[in-house]
């Protein structure tokens, strides 16, 4: 994965913005009349169409093979996650953007660091 500031840039905004989207998405369309695991599946379906949706603007501006895997991880964790939430109960926007940016912070974290084991690299 590209190490240079606006690539890193590049995958924390695009990562934190599809995580935003995706929870936003998510929690305005599952309420807490829903089964759980319809809602993660609902989730998750929703994220990974709104992934492919959004991926050419972020594919475009920081390569592909740099953006696509964390942010559709992203899109599809952020989507079961608060489909899971959404069916316990109803949010504030603000914690929902608020989880939908932590999500992808921590995806993107996961991703470049398992970039690095595979590649026997050190941090």
């Amino acid at each position: 994965m590209e190490k240079r500031f606006y690539f890193l840039a590049g995958d924390a905004l695009s990562n934190s913005i599809m995580g935003m989207a995706t929870a936003w998405l998510v929690a305005g369309i599952v309420d807490p009349t829903w089964h759980m695991l319809t809602a993660m599946l609902t989730g998750m379906g929703v994220g990974m169409g709104l992934s492919l949706g959004l991926m050419p603007i972020f594919v475009s501006l920081f390569g592909a093979m740099e953006v696509m895997l964390p942010v559709m991880l992203t899109a599809m964790l952020a989507g079961m996650a608060f489909g899971m939430v959404g069916a316990m109960q109803v949010l504030a926007t603000l914690e929902i953007l608020l989880g939908g940016v932590l999500i992808g912070i921590l995806v993107l974290l996961l991703t470049y660091a398992a970039d690095t084991r595979i590649r026997g690299k050190s941090l």
